[in-house]
């Protein structure tokens, strides 16, 4: 069995075979790298903010059908991304990859597609994250009106994006004070999501009351009677009727974004493989675990709410009434189906309580996806693939982290946000939802579709799935194009079609104009003497500021 010094010494020689410095400061164990996914998938995040959504467009079918059916189909993804991860451990994790099984070009698509997503996660989790919290805690202490609806700047800034701004500004210091933090931090929030999960399961089943629902159990019965969605971008007029409008099928599978935007962000274990001891199978089972974990103790919180349900009538009330403060998010009111299951089974103290803890842990979700989200940024930038490339690759001496990408993704976030507020006001979260979910899988899908159609990477993998390899990668990438096709309809008043048409043609435009003929794809630092060079002067300046040195 390997020491612990030999096991970075081993990393930091594997990143030297990539071409890379250790520049970021290795610490992180199996444990940690494991957590950082978990908790941007946080069952507590996707799965809470979406519920309503799941509810309106299937009923009980997208919990009891709609869950199971996604997790088959995104451990097969998990599965071939966990090889990828252990053959090039490496921080922009899918950015080199593809990189390195195709060209340059295959990874400037890849990472492009990659960061979107990113900002646009940090942007999703941390809105919704700020209307939790404001409504459970905020609004407690002042004991005033809501907060989310106060408005600060008509039409561009309400109470929510102030919250969410103040969230991301704390996340951004924690994450730049380092590594080790955010690990210890990432920790606690698994035993967090899980202790919050334990209690809302043993409370509802234990003592919750009756379902009231009038819902078969599993059965495809749409809620959503009364949505009337219209999207008028000028050259584009869309016209849709509510979720009872569809065909029960087509309803069904449009409530899968329920589970699939849940299932985002866990190549968070592969973007923080240059801090992680062990990195290759490390990353690997970090990929792979964070899913699988995340699927049964999903599953059993999700049961647990829809099979104690209240009368539904408040949440999706059928015509819509003039005051939508009762009625469910899903038509922008003020109502959450998770927090009424929560009060409905437990009374209003106790399902606050635990509503508070759910907020707290959406907190504990944004922290980990901006750490992912400023890797990739930092790693695209080392390779100057971006814009400013020179200010966001720089590393903090001090502290050892991408503080400069960290920044950047934390501003782009809350910008995404606003814009997404000024232009589709409640419908900002299902736009930011399933923008992260389009375009993080459409950059899973290329590189997944790349290790099914190259074999020079199998050879460096140390987790691999054998013979199975290939038939898991293509029913992945099948996956994957069915889920873009899906979640880009515009459901729910929701415009992600529209801009992912218009971020495709202005990277188009970015792609033929200048990176086609400058971007050169990833850059070898230097050689093994050279690396080793840049690495003692990182310990020396690190020393002499008194901050964090590499182990």
């Amino acid at each position: 069995m390997a020491s612990r010094e030999e096991k970075i010494q081993q990393d930091v020689q594997d990143l030297h075979g990539l071409g890379y410095a250790q520049e970021l400061f290795r610490t992180m164990g199996g444990f940690s790298n494991f957590a950082i996914s978990f908790s941007i998938i946080s069952i507590l995040t996707g799965a809470v903010i979406l519920y309503d959504y799941g509810l309106a467009w299937a009923g009980t079918a997208a919990v009891v059908i709609g869950w199971p059916f996604i997790t088959i189909f995104v451990l097969a993804i998990a599965a071939s991304m966990a090889e990828l991860a252990s053959a090039y451990p490496t921080a922009g994790g899918l950015y080199y990859w593809a990189s390195r099984m195709k060209n340059k070009n295959w990874g400037w698509w890849t990472a492009w597609f990659n960061l979107v997503g990113q900002f646009a996660i940090v942007a999703g989790i941390d809105y919704a994250a700020a209307g939790f919290i404001n409504a459970t805690i905020v609004d407690r202490i002042t004991g005033g009106p809501a907060f989310n609806t106060t408005v600060f700047v008509s039409g561009v800034i309400n109470g929510q994006l102030v919250t969410m701004g103040v969230i991301l500004i704390i996340q951004l210091a924690l994450n730049i004070a380092g590594i080790n933090l955010v690990a210890i931090l990432n920790q606690v929030s698994v035993w967090w999501h899980i202790a919050i999960v334990a209690a809302v399961v043993i409370l509802i089943f234990a003592t919750g009351k009756p379902d009231q629902s009038g819902l078969t159990l599993g059965a495809i019965q749409p809620l959503d009677q009364a949505g009337s969605w219209n999207n008028n971008l000028g050259f584009l007029n869309l016209q849709y009727g509510p979720a009872t409008s569809y065909p029960l099928l087509l309803a069904f599978f449009f409530s899968l974004l329920l589970a699939n935007w849940t299932y985002t962000g866990y190549d968070a274990s592969a973007h923080v493989a240059e801090e992680t001891i062990g990195a290759r199978m490390s990353s690997a089972w970090g990929v792979f675990l964070s899913v699988a974990v995340s699927a049964v103790v999903g599953y059993i919180f999700l049961m647990a709410l829809t099979t104690h349900l209240p009368n539904m009538s408040t949440l999706f009330p059928n015509p819509l009434p003039s005051d939508l403060s009762q009625a469910s998010q899903y038509y922008f009111g003020g109502g959450v189906a998770v927090i009424s299951v929560l009060e409905y089974n437990l009374g209003s103290n106790l399902g606050d309580l635990l509503s508070a803890g759910i907020a707290i842990a959406m907190w504990f979700c944004g922290l980990a996806s901006l750490a992912a989200a400023g890797r990739m940024l930092f790693a695209f930038s080392r390779d100057d693939g971006i814009p400013f490339s020179g200010f966001l690759k720089k590393v903090s001496v001090r502290y050892r982290t991408p503080a400069n990408a960290l920044f950047a993704v934390a501003l782009v976030a809350w910008l995404f946000t606003v814009a997404a507020f000024v232009v589709g006001t409640g419908t900002a979260i299902v736009i930011v939802t399933a923008i992260s979910t389009i375009f993080l899988y459409a950059a899973y899908g290329v590189v997944i579709f790349l290790g099914a159609t190259t074999s020079e990477w199998q050879e460096h993998r140390v987790w691999s799935l054998g013979r199975w390899s290939k038939p898991v990668a293509w029913v992945a990438v099948a996956w994957c194009l069915v889920l873009m096709v899906l979640f880009s309809f515009p459901t729910s008043g929701n415009i992600s079609f529209p801009f992912m048409v218009g971020t495709v043609i202005l990277l188009l435009v970015y792609y033929f104009g200048w990176a086609r003929s400058h971007f050169k794809g990833p850059k070898v630092q230097g050689s093994e003497a050279e690396l080793s060079e840049l690495e003692r002067e990182f310990q020396h300046a690190a020393e002499e500021l008194g901050g964090q040195q590499p182990a």
